[in-house]
């Protein structure tokens, strides 16, 4: 038997969760498929999780700034405690997401889907038909599938579920999920092996910045292993695994993973039998998300769009196609400026412009250490920092932010560019004093007072 309905979704993350509720309540009849865990990556093990984890590691670090300021002794991370908060949050999401879908009336299934022709899928032998079909089945981590013992590799989901936590770690990768990781574990107490196939960390970011994540990394204890090709893993034990480098180098650690990125699920979906076509990047679509056959959609990780690949933006496009479905939307799709976060400690955030494309195009770049605004002087952060770049007629175009509140603050710079805003601009903004958006506001007036504004600044 076939059940029929106006809209399907294929996956039941955040991109295709963002679909399902407002088409529904549009009052189409929906359908969402799901294969693994109802909400996708980033609530389960994801973004989320991770910066529950982040949380303890901020604390602690915290707490070393302000000793001797005001504090004394040493907090050290309780890794059982603090999984069983990780858990307090991960463990209900799935039946909340599912009983989120019941009250709102959209029709859910749980199996792996595949098209069988353009309007039709087939979920555990049950045929699906739908009007629209949305495919938001996101992504999965990448693996070194070339190398001999690979398998041994734990990957960001066995990260996050650590239950204890190991004496002495690798992670394979140089991008921002290696990063995150390489921090939170070594706050943990564990030695930490990052491992870097050439000789750059978070390629995408600003590397000027960048140097100042690895100084930081460094003094925490983390051993970055340079230029290090892996080409085969090896186990010793259950708890003895040794990842060998093409020139002969070895690294001998408790438990080993793989963070060289992610993949978008798309080799499962059968796309040849709907007649999709794929990009470079995953699926082609058009300025609307369309693909190549009108009445399917793509959004989110499984998309060729111009965009980061994030929660926000699969979210972001999701919510556009329902618009788009309803009629409330514009026939092409106008992305706001992104912001991309690297949640390590510091945080690294940046927006727009990069001082690099900057200085091609010619346009003004703006370094700051911003120790001494209040709000990291009364913390006693000791790195924060930021660039910022303006166009010719003076518009924020760009920022990048290296501090504990990078997340926060490169919010502020997201809205000055979305907004059009110059240094006037940004000046009169008026925000709750004292407070980092406050001293933004003050940097820009251009007074160096301390006793202006309340020492701002010292």
């Amino acid at each position: 038997m076939t059940e029929h309905f106006e809209v399907g979704v294929i996956g039941a993350g955040p991109a295709g969760l963002s679909v399902a509720h407002p088409m529904q309540a549009a009052g189409k009849s929906t359908v969402i498929i799901e294969e693994y865990l109802w909400g996708g990556t980033c609530p389960n093990y994801g973004c989320d999780p991770k910066k529950v984890l982040l949380a303890a590691v901020e604390a602690k670090e915290r707490a070393e700034w302000m000793k001797g300021f005001g504090l004394r002794g040493h907090e050290e991370i309780d890794w059982h405690a603090l999984m069983a908060h990780k858990n307090a949050y991960t463990d209900p999401v799935p039946a909340r997401k599912v009983m989120n879908l019941d009250e709102t009336g959209v029709a859910h299934r749980y199996g792996h889907a595949f098209f069988v022709d353009a309007h039709t899928i087939d979920v555990n032998g049950q045929r699906i038909t739908a009007d629209t079909w949305v495919i938001a089945t996101g992504a999965r981590p990448a693996r070194l599938t070339d190398v001999p013992g690979e398998a041994y590799l734990f990957d960001n989901e066995g990260f996050l579920n650590l239950a204890d936590m190991p004496d002495e770690i690798a992670l394979i990768g140089s991008g921002f999920i290696a990063v995150e990781f390489a921090n939170i574990a070594a706050a943990a107490g564990a030695k930490v092996h990052l491992i870097a196939h050439k000789h750059h960390l978070l390629r995408e970011f600003d590397q000027d910045l960048t140097q100042d994540i690895i100084r930081q990394l460094e003094a925490k204890g983390v051993r970055i292993e340079w230029d290090f090709e892996t080409v085969e893993v090896t186990k010793q034990s259950n708890t003895e695994y040794t990842v060998i480098a093409a020139d002969g180098r070895t690294v001998t650690v408790n438990r080993a993973f793989v963070a060289i990125g992610r993949v978008g699920n798309t080799d499962r979906l059968n796309l040849a039998a709907a007649g999709v076509e794929l990009g470079h990047n995953g699926i082609k679509v058009g300025k609307d998300l369309r693909t190549n056959v009108p009445h399917i959609f793509a959004v989110g990780d499984v998309a060729d769009s111009p965009v980061a690949k994030l929660t926000s933006t699969g979210a972001f496009e999701a919510r556009y196609v329902a618009g788009l479905l309803n009629g409330t939307e514009p026939a092409e799709l106008s992305y706001p400026a992104v912001p991309v976060m690297v949640y390590g400690s510091p945080k690294l955030g940046t927006v727009g412009m990069s001082a690099e494309e900057a200085a091609r195009q010619g346009y003004a770049v703006e370094e700051f250490d911003m120790t001494n605004w209040l709000e990291y002087w009364r913390l006693k952060e000791p790195v924060a920092k930021a660039k910022v770049i303006f166009d010719h007629e003076g518009y924020v175009v760009g920022a990048t932010v290296l501090s504990g509140s990078a997340d926060e603050l490169i919010n502020y710079f997201t809205v000055a560019i979305n907004t059009k805003q110059d240094k006037q601009a940004i000046k009169h903004n008026l925000y709750a004093y004292p407070s980092l958006g406050s001293d933004m506001s003050f940097y820009y007036s251009g007074s160096n007072d301390a006793t202006a504004f309340g020492g701002h600044a010292f």
